[in-house]
């Protein structure tokens, strides 16, 4: 199979809300990093030919050194690429400027994902792929499972949207790069910020197809998530002998 896509894994934020004294990536599960695990599990994509991973200067060497290990211990020395890029004060200031060093090895496809979120399903990413190559734009997401309540400042409910048309975004998110490229020009010519890169590519006008994700696929944001993640690892066996 091809080595035809490029991932980014933004790792530049602090997450503040773990009250760790660390960047969430660089927390423990198991002896590894979570970013570690990250990796590990993007690297068993066949498709992968280049990381790149937006970090925060002081990070930035152990971000590297993180990374490295994960491919050496895959096995995929030379055929993997390594970025490691400056990353923004924004999401969408990061995945730029990985966008920026992806686009300089050719490949056909992005995918980004979060740097805690360690428990993704892969078959889902594999049809995510397939999509986002024939259409241009995927997603991993989730159908609401609760009643969803838009809320003004008041805190007075305002409406109630229709649940069956509620889709919880996850990651990873695959784009054609020409379509997030594209995308991200016309975000920066508007103004236009977002949390996400499905929301950047919609702004753009290009159609964002879901594709069905995984309950599991939680991003790691309270210590409660690191045991769950753990335990997941765990019967997963996705465990890495990187330097994370």
């Amino acid at each position: 199979m091809p080595r035809s896509a490029g991932v980014i894994i933004p790792s530049a934020g602090r997450g503040s809300r773990m009250d760790s004294g660390l960047p969430k990536q660089l927390m423990l599960i198991g002896g590894t990093t979570i970013l570690g695990h990250t990796i590990a599990r993007i690297l068993q994509i066949p498709q992968v030919r280049h990381l790149v991973i937006p970090a925060s200067g002081p990070i930035r060497d152990q971000v590297r050194d993180i990374a490295a290990g994960c491919i050496a211990a895959a096995g995929l020395t030379g055929e993997v690429l390594l970025d490691v890029v400056a990353g923004g004060k924004e999401r969408m200031d990061s995945v730029g400027n990985g966008l920026q060093a992806l686009q300089k090895s050719g490949v056909a496809l992005v995918i980004v994902h979060d740097a805690v979120r360690p428990c993704f399903p892969m078959d889902a990413v594999a049809r995510a792929l397939e999509v986002a190559a024939s259409d241009g734009a995927a997603l991993l997401a989730m159908p609401a499972r609760d009643t969803v309540k838009m809320v003004d400042e008041e805190g007075v409910v305002e409406s109630t949207p229709d649940r069956r048309r509620i889709w919880l975004a996850q990651t990873p998110q695959v784009f054609r790069t020409d379509v997030l490229a594209r995308a991200y020009e016309v975000a920066l010519k508007n103004g236009f910020n977002a949390t996400d890169d499905a929301s950047v590519a919609e702004h753009a006008g290009f159609p964002v197809r879901v594709v069905g994700g995984s309950p599991d696929n939680i991003k790691i944001t309270y210590t409660a998530d690191l045991i769950f993640a753990g335990q997941w690892l765990d019967r997963h066996q996705n465990k890495t002998s990187s330097r994370g």
